[in-house]
């Protein structure tokens, strides 16, 4: 009997070690898959301008000369495409959104947006124009911030990504 006990002991030990690192291990994988899922979210704005075919979106059918990405602080948990109809290299009321917006994993939020001399903003552009997909990294007004931008994702429990889009056209995950 006393070695039933103790064998049920060690095992709800284990068990208990098991389900604790669970977690961490799940919210890993969240963070992961947020910034995987942005760099490709990127990626497809991309191939959206280069492909220079109809596009879907929240105004109807378009085929766009600048498609672009959408990063905002106040709204953390989530980004969108859009076409740029205005051609201002931001998005604003006239321009139309390429489907819903894209939420981020459970617990993942965008952290920081800064460019490549480390100064912060809240609200960025990446934007694509056809038909040889040319970057452009603007902020808020449109204006250009540079020649790359990083943005830093965290978890809930604080464990952190980055993904860094260059002019150049390279993403990259940190």
């Amino acid at each position: 009997m006393i070695e039933v006990v103790v064998m049920l002991g060690i095992i709800t030990m284990i068990s208990t070690v098991v389900l604790v690192s669970f977690t961490g291990l799940s919210e890993g994988g969240a963070i992961n898959r947020a910034s995987r899922e942005l760099a490709l979210a990127i990626r497809r704005a991309q191939n959206m301008s280069l492909a220079v075919t109809q596009v879907e979106t929240s105004s109807g059918p378009k085929i766009p000369d600048a498609v672009g990405i959408r990063l905002d602080k106040a709204v953390p948990s989530a980004y969108f495409l859009f076409v740029d109809v205005v051609r201002d290299n931001r998005y604003t009321s006239d321009d139309a959104k390429i489907g819903a917006d894209e939420a981020l994993p459970a617990g993942v939020r965008i952290n920081s947006l800064l460019d490549s001399s480390n100064a912060s903003y809240s609200i960025v552009h990446i934007m694509f124009s056809a038909p040889e997909a040319v970057v452009a990294i603007t902020g808020t007004d449109g204006t250009s911030i540079g020649d790359r931008v990083e943005m830093e994702l965290s978890s809930s429990s604080g464990k952190k990504k980055k993904v860094v889009a260059r002019t150049s056209g390279q993403i990259s995950i940190k």
